[in-house]
């Protein structure tokens, strides 16, 4: 029995050693097949890269055309790769294959909306990072030769600024930033994912980001960033956030700085028009509207614009809504109700046109004095100049008194020249 237990243990080693001869020769194969592959994807993404350059629109339509083409036919190859990619499981392969689909679909706007899902889903959902940054670095050519058949999936390209993987969202922050500044893609409501980037933990995701909306401030005279801000404040503070990606209150205070510090504060009644429409958008919690009741007099002087108005009221409607009719909270909403409609008043609109005045007055006043202290200033440095000119001349004077009393050289007497005449010079002759 030991002996038979003995032959079938050397039989089973025997066996597990073949498997695994067996497996590194197929392993061997399955690299080698993926390298052959690798090379003939990128020798055939250079060859669309030719099409598209240097062949006829004509004869690059027929090539297209036809589907028993041999272009066609690599092209249905490599989608089966990106397609099956449990079979095909190779990061360098993947990438090749990637990157070759995307020229060919470059060669037409067809073959673009046509294939547009699968890069997406590719974009999503593939495992390779340098897939996804790949896709991404093409998406300018896309964007530059196809805008309009990449409108639907442009979420697919904001979704990747709060992807796990460092590179992908340095990728994705860099090719929404270029294509946005250079007006090739819209702005969205999906622009807050921008905003979050401002306190990535990477410094330079971070740096990228603060540069972008500072850019972005200097287009339309600040007017393209001021438009924008509705949309980021509600997708920031209205829930909109995933779980894993909720805001605390010092995050949400940086962005919420940083972004202000580009709007122009000062006696524009647009601007109050488009800050109290900024703050209708937003939802009102119990602390935030007794903030709004106990700090109204910042604002009770800019109700007598119908717009600004009109948002307060819808403020007050909205945070009805939502809060209900707590006893405490029904104290503030009648009271803020109250100073509210007082304001619209012929007597609170009094009292706001005098404070109007009054700040005017100040106004003038210390630009006055401002003025006055430059006058002063500025006489100040015309007397110092004065001064010192007259010091210069008193100097200059002081010289020429020196050279007058400096050794005279005598001028030399220049010897005179007789000049005799013909007549003389015929008598002598």
């Amino acid at each position: 029995m030991d002996f038979e237990n003995a032959g079938n243990e050397n039989n089973q080693n025997q066996l597990s050693q073949h498997q695994q001869q067996h497996h590194h020769h197929h392993s061997q194969m399955n690299a080698n097949s993926a390298l052959l592959l690798v090379r003939f994807l990128n020798c055939l993404g250079k060859a669309a890269v030719g099409i598209a350059y240097y062949v006829d629109c004509t004869v690059k339509d027929k090539l297209l055309r036809r589907k028993e083409a041999k272009l066609m036919q690599y092209k249905n190859i490599v989608e089966q790769i990106l397609l099956h990619q449990n079979e095909y499981y190779e990061e360098t392969l993947q990438l090749s294959a990637t990157i070759c689909f995307c020229k060919f679909m470059l060669l037409s706007v067809k073959l673009c909306e046509k294939h547009a899902k699968i890069l997406f889903d590719l974009l999503k959902y593939s495992t390779f990072e340098s897939v996804q940054v790949g896709i991404l670095v093409l998406m300018n050519d896309f964007y530059l030769k196809y805008p309009s058949s990449f409108d639907a999936y442009s979420n697919g390209v904001y979704n990747c600024l709060h992807n796990p993987l460092y590179n992908v969202r340095l990728v994705a922050l860099k090719t929404i930033s270029d294509l946005i500044l250079k007006e090739m893609m819209k702005l969205k409501d999906q622009i807050s994912e921008i905003a979050l980037c401002i306190i990535d933990k990477h410094p330079q995701i971070a740096t990228l980001a603060t540069s972008f909306f500072s850019e972005l401030a200097k287009r339309q005279h600040g007017q393209a960033l001021f438009n924008i801000l509705p949309d980021i404040f509600s997708n920031l503070v209205a829930g909109k956030l995933d779980e894993q990606r909720q805001l605390n209150e010092e995050d949400f205070k940086s962005i919420i700085k940083f972004l202000f510090q580009y709007i122009s504060y000062g006696d524009n009644p647009h601007l109050w028009c488009d800050l109290a429409y900024i703050m209708s958008k937003l939802k009102f919690n119990e602390r935030t509207l007794k903030c709004l009741h106990d700090h109204y007099n910042y604002y009770a002087d800019k109700l007598v614009e119908d717009a600004v108005y009109e948002s307060f009221l819808t403020i007050l409607n909205n945070a009805k809504q939502n809060l209900g009719t707590k006893p405490d909270l029904k104290v503030v909403f009648d009271e803020l109700s109250t100073r509210i409609e007082h304001a619209r008043s012929s007597n609170g609109i009094l009292i706001a046109v005098q404070q109007a005045q009054q700040k005017t007055k100040q106004q003038s006043k210390v630009a006055r004095a401002s003025g006055a202290k430059k006058g002063k200033q500025t006489k100040s440095r015309s007397k110092a100049k004065a001064k010192q000119s007259d010091d210069d001349l008193k100097e200059n004077d002081g010289d020429d008194d020196d050279d007058e009393n400096e050794f005279k050289r005598p001028m030399r007497k220049e010897p005179k020249v007789q000049t005799i005449s013909r007549s003389k010079r015929g008598a002598d002759a």
